[in-house]
């Protein structure tokens, strides 16, 4: 093994060893410092390979595992440029996400659980990343749902998080069902799951259309149900119940973004029909979780629902065929949303401070009871400002640019394609304008307007005021703030692509530059209606009659419930469960059960015997019966009449025929004939 090899694998080992390490120090005041230091390893192993790859070659490491019959597995391992920028990102929010914990979940009892879970899901977003093989894809893939599902529901103590945890880990079985009968369908199709070798392969082999189609469809379900798509997003609102810096791993570096690099990293062989899927996907993802936000008041499934809504961005990217920009969108977000929820765990764990005797019980997750915290909180401030800002889409900001390169494509697809890419186009443009519309309102309400507890009757005399949170807490909000800004990306704040981070990761990108200005006028437009519609309404103070009037709406109930999504999916639960109950009530129900089977089987097989077979042979017999009669009429009533013309214009030829061959004499008699009828007719 040589050196390059030795660093690759020690940067995606390292939380593991840091899990193992945990476990068997066993103190919680070294719990934090050894995941953290590991991390910090991980991130300088991560650079390096970084270094070595980007622009160059790809490192690959594949090893000898499993022979059955003529069959051959190996363990394929591969490091290039999009995996090694993917992977210094997601080091670097795990890092991030360590130090914030070692002062959120100080005291908590369960610390060496925590941390050893945060190491062992670092690990397993290292594995789906660097796992060229579609096995260990699928395996690591499972280990990182496993791990949501442990980290979403950590407080066992709380139903809610059980849940949560529980909803997540069902939700996304029904995608990764899909994933499997893609494996299946790829290895009939290529003999291998080796995404390099399917390439390869991809490229000169004939293959069949059908079983592309349903691998396609089935590594979509796969990342909807990673990425909380709809209808596959109910599990990811609920699973703010976790603890907030969890919240922030999965939102911007782990459990979501898999299903983003999936469809990324299999793009080459779906068919446009599933991209088309895709798209639409996409596009209606990111304006329904756009609308849904615009209601919500705790900050974190504010910025929950925002990340559905992005991640709807990413999949409408592949859908239009620019994943290069779904890519570029992808490590952008996961700055600034690791920020954001980073800075609402600072202004939750600071709200926690505020209560009091009198006043325990409010939610200080619930913006209504924030409010002027940039007073109270400037460095969180700072930091969580500029990561809003790239989620809203301000110039200035990685997200404007990550977010305009894919508006541009999808603007780009609806002026050249029409039809139904215009309505997706629309979706794109319709919820970039809803996004910063709440934007500005959870801005208003926790940092602007006044603070909400304060005007509490009760809590006038017992009021404890927020406070600034410790640098191990607002130093990585203020560093993912800075990430946020446009320089790290690109020097023109308005050129929303060829970045270097598109033009090195080697993913295939669309030169829509005619496109671009229009596409930048167009986003700003929305931008500027949603900021002035929520500065009208929540700083103005204006429309307080719309707002009352709007509340009592169904646009809100649908909004504020998420377009009911979780009711229908109880409903239909609650069906099922209630007709196996109702069955299971009944004396002999599946005797019943399979009596009624059986006769249905007998009944739709006499029906085949005695009908269909019937009205087959019919129409058999019946266009035999119609050929011999056209061929009967072809030949004797059409044949006939051909005939009948024929030997009659023979006739007439040979009558005229006649006169024009005798001698000239006789012509000359028969014109003196003629011309003596004429004269004798004429006098």
């Amino acid at each position: 093994m040589n050196f390059i090899v030795f660093i690759t694998l020690l940067g995606c080992i390292s939380p593991l060893l840091g899990m193992f390490l945990i476990q068997l120090i066993g103190k919680s005041a070294l719990v934090d410092k050894i995941g953290t230091t590991l991390i910090g390893v991980s991130i300088v192993c991560h650079l390096f390979v970084f270094s070595n790859v980007w622009g160059g070659e790809p490192i690959v490491l594949s090893i000898d595992w499993l022979k059955i019959g003529q069959h051959q597995f190996n363990v394929d391992f591969k490091w290039d440029a999009l995996t090694s920028i993917l992977l210094s990102m997601v080091s670097v929010i795990s890092l991030f996400v360590h130090v914030f914990s070692s002062s959120y979940m100080q005291g908590d009892p369960s610390l060496k659980r925590y941390y050893s879970l945060l190491g062992l899901f670092t690990f397993s977003m290292f594995g789906v990343l660097i796992s060229d093989h579609l096995i260990f894809l699928y395996l690591f893939w499972e280990l990182v749902g496993f791990c949501s599902y442990m980290l979403i529901g950590f407080w066992r103590e709380k139903q809610l998080a059980i849940s949560a945890a529980k909803k997540a880990f069902v939700v996304n079985r029904i995608g990764d069902a899909g994933f499997m009968v893609a494996l299946v369908a790829l290895y009939s199709q290529f003999n291998t799951l080796s995404l390099s070798e399917i390439q390869s392969q991809f490229a000169v082999s004939e293959l069949h259309v059908h079983l592309l189609m349903i691998a396609g469809v089935g590594v979509t379900l796969a990342a909807m149900g990673k990425s909380a798509q709809i209808p596959f997003a109910v599990w990811l609102p609920d699973a703010m119940q976790g603890p907030t810096p969890v919240s922030a791993l999965i939102h911007a570096a782990t459990m979501v973004a898999a299903g983003i690099y999936l469809l990324v990293r299999c793009y080459f062989f779906l068919p446009e029909e599933i991209l088309l899927c895709i798209a639409l996907v996409g596009g209606v993802t990111a304006f329904v979780a756009a609308f849904a936000a615009l209601t919500q008041y705790d900050i974190k499934r504010i910025l929950a629902f925002s990340t559905i809504s992005q991640l709807g961005y990413m999949m409408l990217s592949i859908g239009v065929g620019d994943p290069s920009s779904s890519v570029y969108h992808l490590i952008t977000h996961a700055f600034f949303k690791a920020g954001l929820f980073l800075g609402a765990g600072a202004v939750i764990h600071s709200m926690h401070q505020v209560s009091c005797d009198i006043c325990k019980g409010f939610d200080p997750q619930d913006i209504r009871w924030m409010g002027n915290l940039r007073k109270y909180m400037p460095k969180t401030f700072i930091g969580f400002s500029i990561c809003l800002a790239g989620l809203a889409g301000v110039p200035f900001t990685t997200g404007f640019l990550s977010k305009d390169a894919i508006l541009t494509t999808v603007l780009a697809r609806g002026l050249e394609d029409g039809g139904i890419w215009i309505f997706i186009m629309i979706l794109g443009f319709s919820a970039a304008a809803l996004t910063s519309f709440y934007c500005l309102r959870m801005f208003y309400h926790v940092f602007l307007k006044d603070l909400g507890i304060a005007n509490h009757k009760v809590c006038k005399d017992c009021l404890v005021l927020p406070k600034e949170v410790n640098s191990k807490m607002y130093l990585p909000v203020m560093i993912l703030g800075f990430c946020t800004l446009w320089f790290t990306m690109v020097i023109n704040p308005f050129e929303t692509s060829h970045s270097w981070l598109q033009d090195g990761i080697g993913v295939p990108q669309i030169d829509h530059h005619q496109h671009h200005t229009l596409a930048v006028i167009l986003s700003v437009s929305m931008l500027i209606v949603g900021l002035g519609v929520a500065y009208f309404i929540f700083i103005l103070g204006k429309g307080i009659a719309f707002k009352k009037s709007f509340k009592t709406s169904t646009l809100y109930k649908l909004s504020y419930n998420f377009f009911y999504l979780n009711e229908l999916y109880k409903f239909g639960a609650k069906s099922l469960i209630k007709t196996g109950e109702g069955l299971d009530k009944i004396p002999h129900a599946d005797e019943y059960f399979v009596n009624s089977a059986i006769v249905t089987s007998e009944f739709v097989r006499g029906f085949d015997d005695k009908v269909v077979d019937f009205f087959v042979k019919v129409f058999a017999v019946g266009n035999v019966v119609i050929g011999h009669v056209l061929a009967w009429f072809d030949k004797d009533i059409v044949d006939g009449c051909v005939k009948l013309f024929t030997r009659f214009m023979q006739l007439l030829g040979d009558v005229f025929r006649k006169p024009q061959g005798e001698r000239s004499q006789s012509m000359i008699a028969w014109s003196v004939i003629l011309l003596a009828i004429i004269l004798g007719i004429l006098i």
